[in-house]
């Protein structure tokens, strides 16, 4: 094999979360074609059949297609002993695990009332459970699963919204609570280096998954940010789950604590 090459899987263990559909859906998918077995946790296993455009079927039956065994787990990520309990399913079932990959969440809250002076106690709560406390539930139940395993490398999930200020303000709680799974995980990252486990990040951009699609249908927002992207188009949940490969596998062997941009340059425009 070449040098810089990634290592056969060796039926390592991959856990997704949020991957019922979206970005999350579509790294379950690559690593599955890397050569993982995936344990697939959502809140709705069937969560695509609400969007059009979102791939038919389940993420389980996709994993199995490519040749793996796949494990799809419903459960609440915002409860700590449900996910313990989840992750610790994964790991019997599985047999191990080397990879975690969290994508659940997302600015689930209203629109309408997402700037700083107009966001509601419960807004804040509801986004900090569903964006950080879960990332951090999830990576505490994994950690000795990792270390058992020799080592690993997590994936979590920020935002170029972590980075980024929007001219009025909008999405200010979600922006906090994403700039804090960054923060977070950058932390984690030098706890968990002794024992062999890489703590990396991923910032998407406006994805369109089939949520954003029908959002944007009504808002236009994806349309207008095309112009302001160097690329000058959004991205695809798969442009999200390359990134992830690399950062799950070998090829970043050497890469811990560092946040990817996945925005076709969007950040380079920081408003």
């Amino acid at each position: 094999m070449l040098a810089g090459m990634s290592e056969p899987s060796q039926d390592r263990v991959a856990v997704v979360t949020g991957a019922g559909r979206g970005i999350g859906r579509a790294c379950a998918v690559r690593l599955a074609a890397a050569g993982f077995d995936v344990a697939v946790l959502d809140l709705d296993l069937r969560s695509g059949a609400r969007y059009e455009g979102e791939p038919d079927g389940v993420t389980t039956e996709d994993v199995e297609a490519a040749g793996r065994r796949a494990l799809g787990v419903q459960v609440d990520l915002t409860d700590r002993d449900a996910t313990h309990a989840a992750v610790d399913r994964a790991a019997a079932e599985l047999g191990r695990i080397d990879v975690v990959v969290n994508v659940a969440g997302g600015a689930i809250t209203p629109y309408a009332r997402s700037t700083p002076t107009l966001t509601t106690a419960e807004d804040f709560k509801t986004l900090i459970d569903v964006n950080l406390m879960s990332t951090i539930h999830v990576c505490q139940a994994a950690v000795p699963h990792l270390r058992a395993a020799g080592g690993g490398a997590i994936v979590n999930t920020a935002s170029t919204a972590a980075f980024t200020v929007f001219p009025d303000g909008s999405n200010s709680a979600y922006a906090m609570t994403k700039a804090a799974v960054a923060h977070w995980s950058r932390h984690l990252a030098a706890e968990l280096g002794p024992d062999g486990i890489r703590v990396n990040m991923i910032a998407p951009g406006i994805t369109l998954t089939g949520r954003v699609v029908e959002e944007s249908a009504q808002t236009g927002h994806a349309d207008r940010a095309i112009s302001e992207v160097p690329l000058r188009r959004l991205g695809q949940p798969d442009d999200v789950a390359r990134v992830v490969e690399f950062l799950a596998t070998d090829l970043s062997g050497f890469v811990t604590g560092r946040c990817i941009p996945v925005d076709g340059g969007w950040v380079l425009n920081p408003s």
